[in-house]
């Protein structure tokens, strides 16, 4: 892969994420943030994966969004602004659309 797949690649990224993030709302998006965030603050500095805080915020009552895509840009999100961080940990999605693909375990940046 040169550099310009990889620029085209992480555009696309942020294009869909934009898109996701503007069709969820910005109610949507920053009850998300705050319910994500308080995860991860009590997960500590061992973190999680994404999903579980995915799965807090939908018990506490978030609605779905209209693709589940926003969750992902939630966590693309966050990252950008260096919010959370990935411990370098990386462990298997219990989600069974994943089939247990490795994912990146995340814990808040300044813990």
């Amino acid at each position: 892969m040169n550099n310009t797949q990889l620029e085209l690649g992480l555009a696309l990224r942020d294009e869909g994420a934009k898109i996701a993030l503007a069709n969820a709302g910005d109610d949507w998006h920053n009850t998300a943030i705050i319910l994500v965030l308080k995860y991860f603050a009590a997960a500590g500095w061992k973190g999680a994966l994404f999903e579980d805080a995915r799965e807090y915020a939908i018990k506490c009552g978030i609605s779905a969004p209209p693709s589940p895509n926003a969750w992902g840009a939630v966590a693309l999100a966050l990252s950008k602004r260096n919010l959370i961080t990935r411990t370098g940990v990386m462990l298997p999605s219990r989600a069974v659309r994943s089939h247990a693909r490795a994912q990146p375990v995340w814990r808040l940046t300044n813990i």
